[in-house]
């Protein structure tokens, strides 16, 4: 493989996947696969998430609005930026300032997607964009889900990388936009 940006090599076979399971935020669909020059035939599983989206907001004086919610995955409150679901035939960006006035009460006039990733693509298909919105102002109160309880914070940039050194915040994909967002600022340098 020559493109490390190409699709599917031609060895691989792919048969049309099965659902296994389907829930309301995810399928479980498996499907057998086969390539060239093996005499083997597997069973391979991917979880089938909707596209992401999360959204570093910067405030008029510079600080990001992060938030403390509960989750059922590590069963511990997580420091977390806000975000959700890319909903059906919705924007990404668009997604990402209605996750963010709907978990914080902050609006932005000013935002762009600085970056995507694939979560994990051994077993998932979907991508997660990192939006920048700046002059994030509280206009309204959070309108949180049922389910939902979070708690809206706002720290000075420096202070969040204390808290992701010390192991506090430990969410991988915001990590990553934390990093696209240093990236986007000129504090991690880009390679020629």
């Amino acid at each position: 493989m020559s493109d490390i940006t190409s699709g599917r090599p031609p060895a691989w076979r792919i048969a049309p996947p099965t659902t296994l399971l389907s829930t309301p935020i995810m399928k479980l669909v498996s499907s057998r696969v086969s390539r060239e020059g093996s005499r083997r035939e597997q069973e391979f599983y991917r979880l089938d998430f909707p596209d992401w989206v999360h959204v570093i907001a910067v405030t008029p004086k510079e600080e990001l609005v992060i938030i403390r919610q509960y989750r059922f995955g590590s069963d511990r409150v997580e420091l977390e930026i806000p975000g959700g679901a890319v909903e059906e035939g919705e924007d990404p960006l668009a997604a990402g300032l209605r996750e963010l006035r709907e978990e914080t009460g902050y609006v932005s006039g000013e935002a762009r997607i600085i970056g995507t990733v694939r979560p994990n693509p051994a077993i998932q298909g979907n991508t997660c964009h990192t939006v920048l919105a700046l002059g994030a102002e509280r206009r309204s109160a959070p309108q949180c889900e049922e389910m939902e309880d979070i708690e809206v914070i706002t720290l000075p940039c420096a202070e969040v990388l204390r808290l992701v050194a010390r192991g506090d915040l430990q969410h991988g994909l915001v990590l990553n936009g934390l990093m696209y967002y240093l990236m986007a600022r000129g504090l991690i340098p880009l390679a020629p």
